[in-house]
């Protein structure tokens, strides 16, 4: 889509517009009204790689190449470059719809940062047990995507809809007869008291999200979950579904 056209134009003025002038694999278009890249140099912050190569492996086109989009706030406005950019909000505008609110303020509260309207939006938080992927959501919106571990078959995840009940900060986790224990874990959701307390919740003792490997709960690894956390709210609507559930919860 080409955000920049304010008037109705012909078939070939659109053409030259959103054409990919310097040919770095992103659009005039893009480049202008999205990223704020320069449309006339195909590596805007001369780190050695194309625009469009930044940003199709989520880097930063305005900052050199080891700065995730996530990790860049440009407008310092609460609202990461990669939310921005997905959400359609300006990230060069701490205040995309003009409505006196910083667009991160915004988000937090539940509302959108490109309508100046006062509507509550949706945030979920999605668990494909299957995929062992975990997706998150602002008005069906996917904001990020990974993924997870969910419970070994002996000790499996509770499946079904859920929704944050509690935001602990950090928590120490152990079996029973101390069979595990990981002190000072960070970040945890709590969505379900089913005998045992269930969390999303952060994990620094294992790297092999994609399998299943918890006790229980939903293990995401530490660069994922900070975002996560900052993101839910109490209440926030959590599914964790798999083949056998799918078509009641979606």
């Amino acid at each position: 889509m080409c955000w920049s056209i304010l008037v109705p134009l012909t078939p070939t003025a659109i053409s030259a517009e959103c054409s990919d002038f310097d040919s770095d694999g992103l659009t005039d278009c893009e480049e202008t009204s999205i990223h704020h890249t320069d449309p006339y140099v195909a590596d805007s912050d001369g780190d050695g790689y194309l625009d469009g190569e930044e940003v199709e492996n989520k880097y930063s086109p305005l900052a050199n190449h080891s700065t995730k989009l996530v990790d860049l706030d440009t407008d310092e406005d609460g609202l990461n470059d990669d939310w921005e950019i997905r959400l359609g909000s300006d990230l060069m505008n701490p205040d995309t719809d003009g409505d006196g609110y910083k667009d991160g303020d915004e988000l937090d509260n539940s509302y959108s940062p490109t309508n100046p309207q006062a509507i509550l939006g949706e945030k979920k938080i999605e668990v494909n047990a299957d995929l062992q992927s975990l997706t998150y959501y602002f008005n069906d919106i996917a904001l990020d995507d990974f993924l997870i571990s969910t419970g070994r078959p002996n000790t499996p995840t509770p499946m079904g809809e859920f929704k944050v009940l509690a935001k602990v900060p950090s928590k120490n986790y152990g079996g029973p007869g101390y069979s595990f224990s990981f002190p000072n874990t960070l970040w945890n959701l709590h969505f379900t008291t089913d005998y045992w307390r269930y969390y999303i919740h952060g994990a620094y003792w294992h790297k092999n999200f994609g399998q299943q490997m918890s006790s229980g709960c939903v293990n995401v690894h530490y660069d994922n979950m900070e975002n996560l956390y900052n993101f839910a709210d109490i209440g926030t609507k959590i599914l964790i579904f798999d083949s056998t559930n799918i078509a009641k919860l979606l």
